[in-house]
């Protein structure tokens, strides 16, 4: 009998990266269900049209989550931390509401946990800079591991998107890049220094999230309690940069905001976070994921996933910032 595999996320970038790999397995291994708020829109209904089971139910609603994680073997839960609910009045923090969500898991009876979590930022920093979306979603991890209701537990943790690059409404906040010549016509990435060995963690999203998540399902047991670092390309902003004009042949250049406390965030959660995560990690000496950032557990992953997809050679290796942006920007 297939496993049944549930996604809370299921038309976001993280379910949705994780939906486009389990479906490519040969093995026929897993059936796949979607959770949505509005199986209506048109991202719910292509995802239905891939075969994948949409049901709907609102992650604050427990008998609705109890009800769509049903029959699961294993699910997959990323809670978004600049959802706009979240910022009602009386509303739950995201721990409440991660809680919710595992407790719902726990009474449906489902075997594998998996959610994606980070680091704390006030453990690792000592309590130095604490970050509400760091810190929730580790707190939501260490509940479902509390509980000990599940076989498993494994916290995948994306690193930094390399699909950010593709938000052009960002691209002011960090100095123009990728789409607004400064004026002497390079293409400037202003930021904050990372910290420590400045090993920053890049995600192809896309490409390969899905594919680490998907291994971690094909041998749950073997990264029970572990938090998986979800990484593609290790660089630091300077050879980001540079990865961005050998792959485009477009001049462009690193420019250094001396204190992270200076990133402008106009207001924004989404970008409050970010500042608050240059803090972080200048504090902590890199460390992103409380520990040495590495990308070896995410290639294994990786394979995994794209040998069952029937894959191989170069199709089984992560991406490179450089490939990355070759293909997004290469022609353009």
């Amino acid at each position: 009998m297939a496993k049944l595999i549930t996604i809370f996320g299921a038309t976001g970038a993280q379910g949705g990266s994780l939906i486009r790999s389990l479906l490519q397995n040969k093995s026929q291994e897993f059936t796949l269900r979607g959770i949505t708020r509005n199986p209506s829109s048109d991202a719910a209904r292509k995802l239905s049209e891939t075969g994948v089971e949409v049901v709907k139910a609102d992650g604050f609603n427990k008998e609705e989550m109890v009800a769509a994680f049903k029959g699961s073997w294993g699910v997959f839960v990323n809670t978004n931390s600049d959802d706009p609910a979240l910022e009602k009045p009386d509303a739950p923090t995201e721990l409440e509401l991660g809680k919710l969500i595992v407790d719902a898991a726990v009474e449906a009876g489902v075997q594998h946990f998996v959610y994606s979590g980070m680091a704390s930022a006030a453990e690792t920093t000592g309590g130095k800079i604490p970050l509400d979306a760091f810190d929730h979603k580790h707190g939501i991890g260490e509940y479902a591991k509390s509980t000990n209701a599940f076989k498993t537990v494994v916290v995948p943790s994306a690193g930094w998107y390399m699909e950010n690059f593709l938000i052009r409404d960002i691209a002011p906040v960090f100095g123009g890049f990728p789409y607004i010549p400064s004026e002497t016509g390079e293409l400037v990435f202003r930021a904050p220094h990372w910290g420590g060995k400045e090993d920053i963690p890049f995600i192809a999203m896309g490409d390969d999230f899905g594919d680490i998540v998907h291994g971690i399902f094909l041998n749950p047991e073997k990264w029970n309690g572990n938090l998986v670092q979800g990484v593609s390309n290790i660089s630091s902003l300077e050879d980001a940069v540079q990865a961005f004009e050998k792959a485009t042949g477009k001049k462009a250049r690193f420019e250094e905001i001396p204190k992270w406390q200076d990133l402008e965030t106009y207001g924004m959660r989404s970008l409050e976070t970010v500042k608050g995560m240059f803090g972080f990690c200048q504090e902590s000496g890199g460390r992103y994921y409380g520990v040495q950032t590495e990308n070896s557990t995410a290639a294994e992953l990786k394979k995994a996933a794209a040998e069952a997809q029937g894959k191989s050679g170069n199709e089984t290796t992560l991406l490179t910032l450089e490939a990355w942006f070759k293909r997004e920007f290469g022609s353009k």
